[in-house]
């Protein structure tokens, strides 16, 4: 998802019950990744980086998510489901939905630690860890890379939704972008990460708002669709797409630029500090904070960043 929407592996290729552990002890904690796209590029990065912390460690790390190329929550919650009654040591996921923090919380209460990606986090949250990311940090990176370009801009938004993580996002955006003197905010569209609801809702985004010069999002399943937008509608050089990551077109995008930055993130660092965030947890030591880190790179920087495991 950033890009908080990647990752080797099979969508549905693990059940909640099984997968490869990468520990062959039979006593090891036991650690189940129920992930929100396995086959998306960033997604899977997080699992193979949390594989190798597993092993590391000494614990039996799997790993299950739904099929297709759509995230769904209800799949996820039912895996996280399966996994507890399963017996599992340790639940990492997304919260797809405002749903997970009942399920979370039921893991807790049988003894589970728990682990979420891009949750809200604190007590309420049903998380024991939580990998946060600071809203208010990350608008101001995305919008200061555009502030920084010469000329005035104005901004399309294209969220998960209007409320939980996506609304965590605009407000961090539309904080930073009134405090700026050259950024202004035209509209926002939802796409619920589905990269088929791209394209239309894109669309609709500069047909009601012609004047807009950036689409910015953190899913880079809008990146196709906002390429052929931009394309479409014969808007190259007047319109860019701030790329989410350079999986899905994004690296093609900043390369012929129809992008022209590019919003990536340390992942396989992430992942291995959820790891070992959740197995400290479980060894009755303090949950420890799990920064996102992110940067904005222009064409020219992308490529060391992509050498240096980011994405």
């Amino acid at each position: 998802m950033l890009v908080f929407a990647g990752l080797a592996g099979c969508a549905g290729q693990d059940s909640a019950t099984g997968g490869s552990p990468s520990s062959g002890n039979p006593k090891a904690m036991t650690i189940q990744f129920v992930n929100p796209l396995p086959s998306y590029p960033a997604w899977r990065q997080i699992g193979d980086c949390m594989k190798d912390e597993a092993k590391k460690r000494g614990a039996d790390f799997t790993e299950s998510g739904p099929t297709g190329q759509a995230l769904d929550a209800s799949a996820m919650i039912q895996q996280v489901q399966q996994a507890t009654a399963n017996k599992k040591d340790v639940i990492i996921t997304f919260p797809a939905s405002e749903g997970f923090t009942q399920v979370l919380k039921q893991a807790q209460a049988a003894g589970v630690v728990t682990g979420t990606f891009y949750g809200p986090g604190g007590k309420d949250s049903g998380a024991d860890v939580n990998a946060g990311p600071d809203w208010g940090e990350i608008g101001e990176t995305l919008v200061g890379a555009v502030a920084a370009l010469p000329g005035q801009h104005v901004l399309g938004l294209v969220a998960q939704g209007n409320t939980g993580l996506g609304k965590s996002w605009l407000d961090g955006v539309k904080g930073a972008a009134a405090k700026t003197g050259n950024v202004s905010i035209a509209g926002e569209v939802y796409t619920a990460d589905d990269a088929a609801k791209a394209l239309p809702q894109v669309n609709a985004l500069l047909t009601a708002h012609p004047d807009i010069t950036e689409i910015v999002t953190h899913m880079g399943t809008v990146t196709p669709g906002a390429v052929s937008a931009i394309k479409s509608r014969k808007l190259q050089g007047k319109t860019f797409l701030l790329a989410g990551g350079h999986d899905n077109g994004g690296l093609e995008a900043v390369k012929e630029g129809t992008a022209n930055l590019m919003l990536m993130q340390d992942v396989c660092t992430l992942g291995r500090q959820m790891v070992d965030g959740v197995v400290d947890v479980h060894d009755g030591k303090p949950a420890p904070e799990v920064p996102v880190h992110v940067k904005v790179v222009g064409k020219d920087e992308v490529q060391a960043y992509l050498d240096k495991g980011w994405v």
